[in-house]
């Protein structure tokens, strides 16, 4: 079975000779986690000064950029710096006839502690069969703790910063170019490209042939009434990996394509192991059952607090983590006992109420696994018991 690394390798044929597919999209929306901007100025390219940003439609071919930045610093920061596949990605995608005229343009990277604010995208160019198209790749969350934080936010907030900015880059996309949009990201990036269709303006909507969301958190609620919309739901491609945690936070609909996928539990977020054989990835019916116990508990909880409740859970969690000083995952995980005795040390000082408030969310998570667990414990008894009357 292939993954989406393997894909590259394999299929040689041209967008013009084989049209975009969902694989595809996820190639985009793991190349829009690269650090661009440590590719400019990229006077080495044009022997002049070229500048990725948002204000320039400028273009430069990925295969330069490729063959010619340091690595190290492009994957910095992302998961793909610690991917065990990502050398072998990036030297697919130099020797690719399929992707090697695709340029990149309207980079930008916007990072604010302030409001909690971690965005980025690009804007892939490739020709099709009939016509040129402009892939508007939104970057999930990168490894810093604001971004993090700013995921867990979409839990009581009805719109965040990066889906204003979102909705703002397209726009400005759409100004600067005359072709049709496909709109997609990962985790993050997923809800960011929704969000982006849903709330553009009716022009830029209609430029639109198809939007994908790979494995990204849902809405506290449908921002704008296109969701429930024919023409949305036509071009919309939602997929998760068979055990989904992150895609399937807040969504309740069902509109959504199951992947099957080569690492197990909340691994199979990573891209790298999602399953693709042909041109597509490889589907299955519906999500595994630890996936699906996952999902039910964490909705459950979720709706038994209000947002103003998750608002002070997550801000108190976050704060505590803070006092070690560190701005992201990678950092902390480096000096994980020390830091966890910092948070532990940092926690005993908290007031009195705010102890007990911690307390009791944890316990109310805790009943809620339990609760779950022993449903599921009976559904699994009474299967077993219809199954054997029947035997008899």
């Amino acid at each position: 079975m292939d993954s989406i690394v393997t894909y590259i390798e394999r299929e040689q044929r041209t967008f013009a000779e084989s049209p975009f597919n969902p694989v595809d999209s996820l190639v985009f929306s793991s190349l829009c986690y690269f650090n661009f901007d440590t590719a400019s100025p990229l006077e080495q390219f044009a022997g002049a000064n070229v500048t990725l940003d948002a204000h320039t439609e400028q273009r430069v071919l990925i295969a330069d950029i490729l063959a010619l930045c340091d690595h190290t610093q492009l994957t910095s920061g992302s998961w793909l710096k610690d991917a065990d596949e990502t050398t072998q990605f990036i030297a697919a995608l130099r020797a690719s006839r399929r992707y090697r005229d695709v340029t990149i343009a309207f980079f930008t990277n916007e990072m604010a502690d302030a409001v909690d604010k971690q965005f980025s995208a690009s804007t892939f160019f490739f020709y099709g069969k009939y016509s040129e198209v402009a892939y508007v790749a939104f970057r999930g969350t990168d490894g810093t703790l604001t971004g993090w934080k700013e995921d867990f936010n979409l839990s009581y907030k009805a719109v965040i910063p990066s889906q204003r900015s979102a909705v703002a880059y397209l726009s400005g996309v759409s100004s600067a170019t005359d072709c049709p949009l496909i709109l997609g990201g990962h985790s993050k990036g997923g809800n960011l490209a929704q969000y982006a269709a849903l709330c553009t303006d009716g022009a830029t909507y209609q430029k639109i042939i198809a939007v994908y969301d790979h494995d990204g958190p849902s809405f506290l609620e449908d921002p704008s009434p296109r969701r429930s919309s024919a023409s949305y739901e036509q071009k919309l491609h939602k997929m998760v990996p068979e055990s989904s945690a992150f895609g399937m936070i807040l969504e309740r609909r069902d509109d959504y394509q199951v992947v099957q996928a080569s690492a197990f539990a909340l691994f199979q977020h990573r891209p790298f192991t999602w399953q693709v054989e042909g041109d597509d990835f490889v589907y299955q019916q519906g999500l595994n059952a630890s996936a699906q116990f996952f999902d039910n508990a964490l909705d459950t909880w979720l709706r038994s607090k209000t947002p103003a409740e998750r608002e002070r859970f997550i801000q108190t969690i976050y704060d505590l983590i803070t006092q070690t000083n560190a701005t992201s995952w990678a950092e902390f995980q480096t000096n994980l006992a020390s830091n966890m005795a910092t948070v532990m040390g940092a926690g005993s000082k908290l007031d009195v109420d705010t102890k007990r408030f911690l307390a009791s969310t944890l316990k109310g998570l805790g009943r809620t696994l339990r609760a779950q667990t022993i449903e599921r414990i009976k559904n699994a008894g009474s299967s077993l018991w219809q199954t054997d009357i029947r035997k008899r």
